[in-house]
């Protein structure tokens, strides 16, 4: 289990700080992914309490940030020890998707 308490990272020219407060904190300003609702072009999510939501729009909503890249959320997000999975099929499991893991 990860004991960072603060997860830096930088999108554009701007350097953002992420806490596991303020993840907790912008998760009451999206509708979670597993609601009736899903967007069906996102694949990451994080666990945040009971609810699953888009790693991306996290990071955002929690920093002001803009643009973030996947795998910049994703990495910012299980370094404070939250659990990112992808949901993933076909190809995806075979080789991932070069978006995501490059």
């Amino acid at each position: 289990m990860s004991t960072a308490t603060e997860s830096a990272f930088t999108s554009g020219d701007v350097t953002y700080r992420l806490t596991g407060d303020a993840v907790r904190g912008a998760t009451a300003h999206l509708t979670p992914a597993d609601s009736a609702e899903p967007h069906p072009n996102r694949s990451w999510y994080v666990l945040v309490d009971t609810h699953l939501y888009y790693v991306v729009d996290l990071v955002e909503k929690a920093t002001g940030a803009a643009d973030v890249k996947v795998k910049t959320a994703r990495l910012a997000l299980a370094e404070l020890g939250f659990p990112v999975f992808a949901l993933a099929w076909n190809k995806l499991l075979t080789q991932g998707h070069p978006g995501h893991t490059g």
